[in-house]
């Protein structure tokens, strides 16, 4: 009669089956019974399996009902030893694997799947950035596991692929979309980058992808590669930090003068870093914690961004309310913007027309210090600088992208892994007047975040001062080179509003 699988797909331990089924060379029936239709609770179904879970296996009188077990039976029957080595050692660490895979790796990946693929892609629902931040540890102390063994071994358990490392492997079969932090893991990465190379393995993504995924189309029509729109968690890309000479000032000049020549200009120490999809913890960010925080913010305003006059009159005073509701500040002023594009990036710095129009800004830095906060108040609001400044102030940056963000994305230096021994001064000088930057020395402690394909109805809070102690004062940040990003990726455009927050 020979075996008859039951089983749908698209799920984890369905695909699981089948893939190891082909792997192993056993042939097989299929009957589907589809998960999201409940096909699993029919009462033919349940005849077959009473616990209502999928997959199953019938094999003339005989019923199997959990993957792994599936998994087993097929490589006692396969020709090909090497998938579950008869040698009782090896089989004794394939079944470990098997065993854990079931009891503890399922569970935690299972948490990414629903929350980062199946809520927003079947069920048009937001993930739990809560259930996601539970698991993480969960997910890294196994992640941790596998990178520990998978340095030690090309596969689980030795040179070879077996039936362990395709049981492990499928929790990870949405590695990209799930948005699980597997960069930070190398040796799991190389491995199930490898496991995706076994053509038995690759043939069944297409149905994962199609019925957890409708209509998701990338470029290059790959989910778990680099072009997918994710990141797969975090990428890695080179920022330009600063060295800090000591006693030699870092300066910019904003005007052609001799003193420019032979000055230490910022910029000068290129570091390659880690930049992590911050969409699953987005509703977790804040300014006043972690320096920046993400919001929801449909402005009215959508005119001609180039006309000034316009964004000031129409567009600042919607800024101003969002921020008061937003931060509960008494009272906000709005002082000035920025429209960023690449078609800028031949403008000379020290050209002193248009200055509202500029590139992205490809440095680590933060737009103010300790003294030039309170001193731009003074310059700002002579008369009232004095009265407000007995309270607390924030200088918060409201940056808007103004089409989806594809190339050059904004990241940001979580506070809490920047001390402020890691900020020292950038001297501005303009013809008029001296400011002061910040800008940041190079740490490993450093940890980046971002937010890949931002869409113009968000908008990203930029914490540039805060004269609260108790609160996170000053936020690195810079525009970097997206590695994933496609090559006829559309330019990105946006505004940054600097405005002065009183409470």
């Amino acid at each position: 009669m020979g075996i008859t699988l039951y089983l749908d797909p698209c799920t984890i331990n369905s695909r699981k089956v089948l893939s190891g089924l082909d792997l192993l060379g056993v042939p097989y029936e299929i009957k589907n019974v589809s998960f999201f239709k409940g096909e699993q609770k029919s009462p033919e179904f349940t005849k077959v399996n009473p616990c209502q879970t999928i997959p199953a296996l019938t094999d003339g009188d005989l019923v199997l009902t959990e993957s792994n077990a599936i998994l087993a039976y097929a490589a006692d029957l396969s020709k090909d030893e090497s998938f579950y080595p008869k040698d009782l050692r090896k089989r004794a660490q394939v079944n470990r694997w098997l065993l854990w895979e079931a009891s503890i790796w399922f569970a935690t990946n299972y948490v990414y799947v629903i929350e980062n693929v199946a809520k927003p892609w079947i069920f048009k629902a937001d993930p739990d950035s809560k259930a996601l931040g539970d698991e993480e540890p969960k997910w890294r102390k196994g992640a941790g596991i596998l990178n520990d063994q998978l340095g030690k071994n090309k596969f689980l358990v030795g040179d070879t692929p077996t039936i362990a490392d395709i049981a492990v492997a499928a929790p990870l079969h949405l590695w990209g979309p799930s948005k699980v932090p597997i960069d930070e893991y190398p040796n799991l990465k190389r491995w199930i980058q490898d496991i995706e190379k076994i053509p038995e393995w690759n043939k069944r993504q297409a149905a994962v992808d199609d019925n957890l995924m409708p209509g998701h189309k990338s470029a290059s029509g790959i989910i778990n590669g680099t072009n997918n729109g994710t990141s797969n968690g975090s990428v890695r890309a080179t920022i330009n930090y600063t060295k800090d000479l000591g006693d030699k000032l870092t300066e910019i000049y904003f005007y052609e003068d001799e003193k420019a020549k032979g000055i230490h200009e910022p910029g000068d120490d290129p570091h390659e870093m880690a930049f992590h999809d911050g969409w699953h913890r987005v509703h977790e960010f804040s300014e006043d914690r972690h320096g920046f925080a993400v919001k929801d913010f449909n402005a009215s305003f959508n005119g001609a961004w180039e006309d000034e006059e316009a964004v000031r009159s129409k567009f600042y005073p919607e800024i101003v309310e969002f921020l008061k509701r937003e931060t509960g500040a008494k009272k906000v002023l709005v002082f000035d913007h920025t429209i960023r594009t690449a078609a800028n990036q031949a403008k000379k710095l020290t050209q002193e027309t248009n200055t509202s129009q500029r590139a992205p800004v490809m440095l680590v830095h933060c737009d103010y210090t300790a003294e030039s906060g309170p001193l731009r108040v003074r310059q700002l609001l002579p008369d009232e600088a004095e009265e407000l400044l007995k309270s607390r102030v924030a200088f918060i940056n409201v940056w808007k992208p103004l089409n989806k963000v594809e190339e050059r994305p904004l990241a940001m230096c979580d506070v809490s892994s920047a001390p402020p021994d890691d900020f020292f001064k950038l001297y501005l000088r303009y013809r008029d007047r001296v400011g002061e930057n910040y800008v940041m020395r190079h740490s490993d402690r450093h940890k980046w975040w971002y937010f890949p394909e931002i869409t113009p109805d968000k908008v990203i809070l930029l914490k540039t001062y805060d004269s609260d102690k108790n609160r996170a004062q000053f936020v690195g940040h810079t525009a970097f080179e997206d590695p994933t990003s496609a090559k006829d990726a559309k330019m990105r455009e946006s505004v940054e509003i600097r405005t002065i927050a009183f409470f």
